[in-house]
């Protein structure tokens, strides 16, 4: 089914058949305690949840629903039920927890009964998204698919203009600065160790081996990917994988991976291992600052990338060489990892983007949802 047609699709769902029948299913009184976690590009819970999830599991008078499916892997029938079947859950649930855009939850006049919260699966401002964007949402498309949105969680105070600019939320203090759940578990230590036993057990003993992980981000749009663009640099770091000293893995991101294709450990469990992440665009660069290892910038493609998608920063500014030759790659690869030149201005960069990644994030989240009273007195110190 060609993209646009899928567009016009959801558009007339979005406007019509969900609206109708979430109105019809609102004649049922909201289920105190009913916190639905949803999502439509993930099977299971996505580790951006993962941490407030299991928290809440152990709370009681709460009962936590799980609706994840792949709408992209299901038919346009199968993914139609699906949707109105969380819409039946949006109408009863007290709470809806989405860590990425959700359509069927901003198709309609949400009850005032219901609470949704986005904890967006991305740390920091780095490249547009959204209605900041070119690309992300069609300029066609009818509809604010962010609508609804009670509480969207960010990383520091300095985000919070970004978010609210491209989600365009109308109030400001929706947007707060609870930091992400997901990085709780860069505080952890029981965690931290499990990580890197996992990737022993996958990849075997380091040897005296730098590890490395390539994390590129993915181009385009969900709806539109092209998948051939994942080998943009990808020969120049086949060429670094030669190197006997290095153990390089390449960790794509979900939407770059072909179908059928997986991989053993996701990106954020790759960083507890890494000596060095090599990376793009993508904002998992804000995650790795917590573990305050060196980074290294290869974007062959930075200029006219930096065209079509634009910054919420200035990319010359990275705490981390850029490289935009592969020819120089692996002599960037060796100085990075010779001299740690650029740890002051990591250091400022957490500061600035990861100022509320401390640990207690699920902490605020479930106070937040356990306590009415923190919604109104704890907002301000916490943006």
């Amino acid at each position: 089914m060609g993209f646009y047609i899928k567009q016009i699709i959801k558009m007339i769902a979005q406007h019509v058949l969900f609206p109708i029948y979430y109105f019809i299913c609102c004649r049922k009184p909201v289920t105190r305690g009913l916190v639905v976690f949803a999502d439509e590009h993930k099977t299971a819970c996505p580790p951006s949840m993962q941490r407030l999830h299991d928290a809440l599991l152990l709370q009681e008078g709460l009962t936590v629903v799980d609706d994840f499916f792949d709408l992209q892997a299901m038919s346009a029938q199968a993914g139609m039920r699906r949707m109105l079947a969380f819409m039946k859950l949006y109408a009863q649930a007290e709470f809806v927890i989405l860590q990425d855009n959700f359509l069927p939850v901003s198709s309609c006049h949400k009850r005032k009964g219901t609470t949704v919260i986005q904890l967006w699966h991305g740390c920091g401002a780095f490249k547009r998204f959204g209605y900041d964007a070119k690309d992300d949402i069609p300029q066609f498309y009818k509809g604010n698919v962010y609508k609804n949105y009670d509480l969207v969680t960010v990383s520091s105070p300095y985000c919070r203009p970004f978010f609210t600019s491209a989600m365009r939320i109308k109030n400001p203090k929706t947007v707060r600065a609870y930091g992400s759940s997901y990085t709780d578990c860069y505080f952890d230590e029981a965690y931290k160790g499990a990580m890197r036993e996992k990737f022993e057990q996958i990849y075997g003993a380091r040897n005296g081996r730098t590890v490395i992980v390539w994390a590129p981000t993915f181009r385009g749009n969900a709806g539109q990917q092209n998948k051939s663009e994942r080998t943009i640099g990808e020969t120049w770091i086949d060429e670094l994988a030669k190197n006997p000293d290095y153990l390089v893995i390449k960790s794509l991101h979900p939407h770059m991976l072909k179908r059928g294709e997986s991989q053993p450990l996701t990106t954020g469990e790759l960083l507890f291992s890494a000596d060095l992440l090599i990376t793009d665009y993508s904002s998992v660069l804000f995650e790795y600052l917590l573990l305050d290892r060196p980074l290294l910038f290869f974007a062959p493609d930075l200029e006219t990338y930096g065209t079509d998608r634009g910054w919420y920063l200035s990319y010359e500014d990275m705490p981390g060489a850029i490289v935009t030759e592969g020819e120089q790659l692996a002599d960037a690869v060796a100085g990075t990892l010779g001299k740690d030149v650029y740890a002051e201005k990591r250091h400022a960069f957490r500061e600035q983007y990861m100022s509320c990644c401390d640990g207690n994030a699920t902490k605020r989240l479930i106070r937040y949802i356990l306590h009415e009273e923190t919604k109104r007195n704890d907002v301000e110190k916490l943006i």
